[in-house]
């Protein structure tokens, strides 16, 4: 290992992906003050108070209030375009972001198809000149119920022209029985839609038995209290299926204690399918680049197991076998002039 690997700085010059990523929670304070009108004092230390979270359900709350300022197609657009931006600074070149348009249907009256044109048109815009390449993922909301679940399959599901490729569902793991949504699901694999879901986070390892059993997702959203189960671990081992980890976003919720007790390194080390993800970046003060140092930094991994979970993380991506792999490849490449064997 050279000094480069370890410096500061250096996962930042490695291309990446990212395949757990909201796009609501990607509002920096600067962008939210300008779409809310709220530039003054008063407004803007409101709005940066949403910013501050003491626990899992009280982040939840601040998610919903960020996402109560957000009124208008062209505020998508805005958002998206500085998102493309930051991820572009990162030298990340594929994600695939979560976006909720039935929270902003309830709230707004905006239609999924306003939304997304107007958000897959800023990405589109920005890939051309240069920016990543973002695919979305339409979030269902847990405790909307079962009846929005199947609405929001069937927009993802008219919606690919906007670059959908497939469904998660977060919000609160607790508030609906996963079973009640294995039909949305099995619908959504029949209409040829990727699936994931938000489970092992705030809940145990029983919800991603049930995501893995029950909804049979491809992805895992979080999934790091899989740890607690260690026949667990060897399912997800044997079945490959990915983890969507997203370190600091685990230490500011309180899903995990502190830094020296995050699961990350012990599920990488168990052969489980780890990735590196940001997950509300800028709610959380981070970024995709910052979560590659702390694996390093605060998880005590070496620079060879984060190029592997960087390498997994590329590889779990719902892009094509042959673009995974030229990502993996240029990650090879990068990795070989910081010194480090990946």
């Amino acid at each position: 290992m050279s000094d480069r690997a370890g410096s500061p700085g250096f996962a930042r010059r490695l291309p990446k992906a990212e395949i757990h990523l909201h796009l609501e929670g990607s509002i920096e304070l600067a962008t939210l003050a300008r779409i809310a009108g709220g530039e003054g004092a008063g407004s803007r230390a409101r709005l940066a108070a949403l910013y501050t979270h003491r626990d899992f359900p009280d982040f939840l709350q601040n998610f919903r209030r960020v996402c109560a300022e957000i009124r208008s197609p062209g505020d998508f657009a805005s958002i998206t375009e500085a998102l493309s931006r930051r991820l572009e600074e990162e030298n990340v070149r594929y994600a695939e972001v979560f976006c909720s348009p039935t929270i902003f249907r309830r709230a707004h009256g905006m239609s999924a198809g306003e939304i997304l044109d107007a958000a897959c048109g800023a990405a589109r815009r920005r890939e051309k000149a240069g920016g990543p390449r973002l695919r979305f993922l339409l979030d269902g909301v847990r405790q909307f119920g079962i009846p929005a679940m199947e609405e929001m399959v069937e927009t993802a599901a008219a919606c690919r022209r906007y670059d959908v490729i497939g469904i998660g569902m977060g919000g609160d793991e607790r508030s609906a029985p996963t079973a009640a949504f294995a039909g949305p699901y099995r619908e959504a694999r029949r209409l040829g839609l990727h699936t994931t879901v938000h489970a092992g986070e705030f809940d145990g390892p029983r919800s991603v038995w049930e995501a893995i059993e029950i909804l049979e997702v491809e992805r895992i959203g979080h999934g790091v209290r899989a740890v607690e189960d260690s026949e667990l671990v060897r399912v997800l081992r044997r079945l490959g299926v990915a983890l969507e980890c997203c370190p600091t976003s685990n230490v500011k919720t309180g899903v995990v204690p502190g830094w020296g007790r995050h699961p990350i390194p012990a599920l990488h080390r168990s052969g489980v399918a780890v990735t590196v993800n940001s997950d509300d970046p800028a709610m959380f003060g981070t970024t995709l680049s910052n979560e590659w140092e702390v694996l390093l930094t605060r998880l005590g991994l070496e620079p060879e197991e984060v190029m592997a979970i960087g390498q997994r993380t590329a590889r779990a991506t719902f892009q094509p076998r042959a673009e995974q792999e030229a990502l993996v490849d240029d990650l090879r490449r990068a990795a070989a002039r910081e010194g480090i064997v990946a």
